[in-house]
């Protein structure tokens, strides 16, 4: 019998089969359509998004007051403290190199990648203003059982980078991540994050949420991906003063291997 990390590098094997499949399918139908046309459209039915998703309640919401989500909350905040936020963008806006990663909420590796190296690169590289990351929105595993709320999650987490705290919300998002199967992203979820934020102005932050502005980001972003062939996720783009480093697929086997691919482009 495998073992369960066997199992579990065998499920993410499958999932990303499927999302080269999904791409390729993708493609296809980006030849049959114009550009302007996706993105109009995208942003069309954003209110149809939102108006369909925001009713009913959610047993998987998360509880601001437990012990669970205040010990996320801190653990999120000491990580943060004291690192410039900017929209979609965290740390020093001069810094040498920037990571361009895109990345889906709701997807297990990018959870991994975020509450690992990531972790290890926001508190050595970020903190020190040698790098700054910048977020960018890719669809896959919210293509399994979230697809709906794709565009209401991204839009949120930028809604909260109005406020300068869009880092804190997606980090917050992995911490209390749920399983990719079940269909837990909810309007009802995505307050319950926000209600964790400390700082977070959360009546600016519900309106903001909703703007056709943060929709038609998402949209650019996606449509970013698809012209640099981009499929899965997280894919991390490197680039400083020496070039840019060969995109890295996927969780980095080790915070080595990502300090390998900054001081290459720095």
């Amino acid at each position: 019998m495998a073992s369960r990390k066997e199992q579990k590098e065998a499920a993410r094997e499958r999932r990303l089969a499927e999302e080269r499949v999904r791409a390729d399918k993708a493609r296809r139908e980006r030849r049959l359509r114009m550009l302007g046309g996706i993105a109009v459209g995208t942003i069309a039915v954003i209110a149809a998004v939102f108006a369909i998703s925001s009713g009913g309640g959610n047993n998987s919401a998360p509880k601001p007051n437990t012990a669970q989500a205040k010990n996320a909350a801190a653990t999120v905040t000491k990580l943060l403290n004291g690192i410039p936020q900017q929209g979609n963008t965290l740390g020093n806006p001069n810094a040498k190199v920037t990571l361009t990663e895109y990345g889906d909420l709701v997807c297990p590796v990018c959870k991994d990648f975020a509450v690992g190296t990531q972790s290890q690169l926001i508190a050595s590289d970020v903190r020190s203003g040698k790098v700054k990351i910048v977020w960018k929105a890719l669809e896959t595993a919210s293509q399994t059982a979230n697809h709906s709320m794709f565009v209401p999650s991204q839009a949120a987490a930028l809604a909260a980078g109005q406020q300068k705290l869009g880092w804190d919300y997606i980090e917050l998002f992995y911490h209390e991540q749920g399983d990719e199967t079940a269909s837990y992203v909810t309007n009802s979820y995505l307050d319950g994050l926000a209600q964790q934020v400390p700082g977070l102005n959360y009546s600016k932050w519900s309106s903001d949420r909703q703007s056709p502005t943060l929709a038609g980001q998402v949209s650019s972003d996606r449509l970013s991906a698809a012209n640099a062939g981009f499929n899965s996720t997280p894919t991390l783009v490197l680039q400083g003063p020496k070039g840019q480093a060969q995109p890295i697929v996927g969780n980095p086997t080790s915070y080595a291997q990502l300090e390998s691919a900054i001081n290459s482009v720095s």
